[in-house]
């Protein structure tokens, strides 16, 4: 009975599970882009839109490979507040900007850096 009892309650206490696991600024944003060539792939304006943000911010350094459509992009994961967030992607060019990506779901984490200067005081 014991065992009923701690599953209800991990099951009433659950968190939200990404499939993703937590981002960090040593990360890279990758997702596949179609386009007719790697050349016009890599000519491509990208822009995010965080947590449902309505005006989104061009993404600087994209760089994709491939030999045949969908390239695979990535790029330097944009910095974010330690938690939880979404991430919508846009592709444009000079006819206009494309609709936003699925949302990717992901914790963003910040690991603390080491302490320096050790001493007895």
């Amino acid at each position: 009975m014991k065992k009923f009892y701690l599953t209800l309650i991990l099951l009433c206490f659950a968190s939200v599970a990404y499939a993703q696991p937590p981002a960090t600024g040593a990360n890279k944003l990758g997702w596949d882009q179609a386009a007719s060539s790697l050349a016009e792939a890599q000519a491509y304006t990208y822009k995010y839109y965080p947590d449902a943000a309505t005006t989104g911010t061009t993404l600087v350094s994209v760089t994709c490979v491939g030999t045949i459509s969908p390239y695979q992009c990535d790029v330097a994961f944009p910095a974010f507040t330690p938690g939880s967030h979404t991430l919508t992607l846009t592709t444009g060019n000079i006819a206009g900007e494309s609709v936003k990506s699925a949302p990717l779901n992901f914790a963003f984490v910040v690991t603390p850096g080491s302490p320096t200067g050790l001493k007895i005081k």
